[in-house]
């Protein structure tokens, strides 16, 4: 009976270390450098990681597939979505082709990314998750005065105002990458456009080439991206700090 029960703590502590991390392509990690294998190494066999990340999801189509996320009880959620809802605004071009890919039931806008964010994080609470880690969002472009900068402080800013209304932990990624490029300033903007041109000349240039995305990067003049969206292994390493600062303050049993 001892060795039943000790065989039986042991089964518990390995769930009760599952994380998921939840997400777009930034997540699934094969688009650029990936946070999720940095996370996975950093912490080696302590937690059980899960890839719940989709290239091109929105807020709408994670929160079409969360409860099958939270059906995989995880005890530890860490949620980093935006980038898409941002990246759709950018243009009426831009704009439809989300709407024709996703079918999207409505234009994405700041209005209905707060009401699928909101709900996906009431979705997670109602799971009973015990952790929950909520990131604000990767710059989009290296420079300040492009719209989509903006934005993606503006949807971070609006992350931060649900998270703490919903008493959740809010994970400041976008303040770090803003910091990061304040101290590493660059000289001038690199003058390439944000599309999905750009991003698939980059998976060619990957694959075929087999440029590591670090030297594409450089090639580009980014200090944290391939793209402007996609992370080099800097704008990576940042992403997975907020996780890993966020598991190391957690109290759960070791594996």
């Amino acid at each position: 009976m001892k060795d039943y029960n000790s065989y039986e703590l042991k089964m518990r502590r390995l769930h009760m270390n599952t994380v998921v991390c939840i997400g777009d392509s930034i997540t699934f990690g094969r688009v650029g450098a990936s946070y999720f294998e940095m996370l996975k190494s950093e912490f080696g066999g302590k937690y059980k990681f899960i890839n719940s990340g989709i290239n091109g999801n929105l807020s709408y189509d994670v929160l079409k597939r969360i409860d099958k996320v939270t059906s995989l009880k995880p005890d530890i959620a860490i949620l980093l979505v935006g980038t898409n809802d941002v990246w759709a605004t950018y243009s009426e071009r831009t704009m439809k082709a989300y709407i024709r890919k996703n079918r999207l039931p409505e234009r994405p806008s700041k209005e209905s990314y707060a009401r699928n964010f909101a709900e996906i994080l009431q979705r997670l609470k109602t799971a009973s998750i015990a952790h929950i880690g909520v990131m604000s969002l990767p710059l989009i472009t290296e420079e300040p005065e492009h719209i989509l900068f903006k934005r993606s402080v503006e949807y971070s800013e609006l992350i931060k105002k649900i998270t703490s209304q919903m008493d959740l932990c809010y994970l400041d990624l976008n303040e770090r990458q803003r910091d990061y490029l304040t101290k590493n300033k660059k000289s001038s903007p690199s003058g390439r456009k944000v599309s999905w041109e750009f991003t698939l000349r980059m998976i060619f240039k990957h694959i075929l080439l087999r440029k590591s995305w670090d030297a594409l990067s450089q090639e580009n003049g980014f200090l944290l991206t391939v793209d402007h969206v996609h992370q080099n292994s800097t704008g990576a390493a940042l992403i997975k700090d907020c996780a890993s600062e966020f598991l190391k303050k957690l109290s759960l049993p070791d594996g």
